[in-house]
């Protein structure tokens, strides 16, 4: 027992006079500082660059990661700009986070609330043009080229294979040579493999004057895809994308 407290006693530096205690500093800035990196000078303020490594209590109770002076009950500074240094493990590709009764973080994707909308505008046709799920879960692009046609296709990035059930419904309209605007509807289920594009149905989607909505189930994530997709004859193919995740 002896032995354990000198071992404690030599790690931390005890300041009598304010009560606070430091881990691998002699310079405190707060109730309870650990310096990890034990990279601090005796005096003054760390730098940023010290303080990244950091963990500090202060007095109102405040715990600071990477951060000295913690503005918030816990404020996390991970020194990566659009990082948040903070990973729930046990909740990955969550795109939109919510509280249960208790104020617990949970996932907010349920099967009566969340979307997420992506879009791209419309550009020369092109496969290298992959619209992606808020959840990162989908994927979806056009196979053709701004001369030649192809097919509406998606990726599955996640899990394992599958039953999806697909519905398309697709405008063909007069292009301004006065042919009778076509409805064409189609209902698919097809096993999907993740990892791999896959057409969503067999139909060409060659014409120049198409617009597509096609409604994709995952039979066993449950969720619900709507993917509206438009080729325009504007000077060559062009394409555009709208994808909402619910």
């Amino acid at each position: 027992m002896s032995k354990l407290f000198f071992m404690l006693a030599a790690s931390c530096l005890f300041s009598p006079v304010n009560g606070q205690i430091g881990i691998n500093t002699s310079n405190p800035q707060g109730t309870f500082h650990i310096d990890g990196a034990k990279d601090n000078a005796a005096t003054g303020v760390p730098t940023l660059v010290q303080q990244a490594n950091d963990v500090v209590i202060t007095p109102q109770g405040k715990l600071g990661v990477g951060t000295v002076v913690p503005a918030e009950n816990l404020e996390v500074n991970s020194g990566i700009n659009n990082s948040s240094g903070v990973r729930l493990t046990k909740l990955p590709s969550a795109a939109i986070l919510a509280t249960d009764a208790n104020g617990t973080i949970i996932s907010g994707n349920t099967e009566s609330a969340g979307v997420s909308v992506t879009k791209q505008k419309m550009v020369s046709a092109s496969p290298s043009f992959v619209l992606n799920s808020g959840s990162g879960a989908y994927s979806f692009r056009y196979t053709g080229t701004a001369t030649v046609g192809g097919e509406w296709q998606i990726k599955v990035n996640n899990g394992v294979t599958r039953a999806f059930n697909i519905w398309d419904v697709e405008y063909w309209g007069q292009n301004g040579v006065g042919t009778s605007a076509t409805v064409y509807q189609k209902r698919t289920v097809k096993s999907i493999t993740p990892n791999m594009w896959t057409n969503l149905d067999d139909n060409y989607a060659g014409g120049a004057d198409e617009y597509n909505v096609y409604h994709v189930y995952d039979l066993e994530t449950g969720a619900i895809l709507r993917f509206t997709c438009t080729l325009s004859d504007v000077s060559g193919i062009k394409e555009s994308m709208i994808l909402e995740e619910f």
